[in-house]
């Protein structure tokens, strides 16, 4: 009789079924799955903690920024009055000074303008002259690569012009 029972669970899926649950319970124990859980809770839950003490911490701030503000309106306005009244007081002077330094500005500024030109061309020509050799560097290592003829040719001349020479 448990020769037929246990023969009838190893040709039924219940026996792969029994293996598999046992498969899953040692790996859950095996893995800690329950303890890897409650650390990952306890992690969102510092997490939100963390996140309500930073939004009290900004809510302050804010705050304080905003009652700042508020007092920082009446300050500017306080401010522009007394600029008003030194600039009825001394405003003909200031504005010749600024015209005066206006009008230096403006002449320093063109001066400025044309030595940064000229600087910037320049380092447009060399940027250009150093592009020029190095595709004209290129071209001759391509053109040498391509014609081994050109080696010896090379060579050749090379060899002229140096028989040439007296010391």
């Amino acid at each position: 009789m448990l020769g037929a029972v246990l023969d009838y669970i190893a040709r039924t899926n219940l026996f792969n079924f029994i293996i598999f649950a046992g498969i899953i319970g040692y790996l859950f124990v095996k893995l800690d799955v329950i303890g890897s859980l409650e650390k990952g809770t306890q992690a969102v839950a510092e997490k939100i903690d963390n996140s309500k003490t930073a939004k009290e911490e900004s809510e302050t701030k804010l705050q304080t920024i905003e009652d700042k503000v508020a007092n920082l309106e009446n300050e500017i306005n306080e401010i522009i009055e007394q600029s008003k009244n030194n600039a009825e007081l001394v405003g003909g002077q200031i504005i010749n000074d600024a015209e005066k330094s206006a009008e230096n500005i403006k002449t320093n500024t063109l001066k400025l303008i044309e030595n940064k030109t000229g600087v910037l061309k320049n380092d447009i020509m060399k940027r250009a002259s150093l592009a020029s050799v190095e595709v004209a560097r290129e071209h001759i290592i391509n053109e040498l690569n391509n014609n081994y003829d050109l080696h010896n040719k090379l060579i050749d001349e090379s060899v002229e012009s140096i028989n040439g020479v007296e010391l």
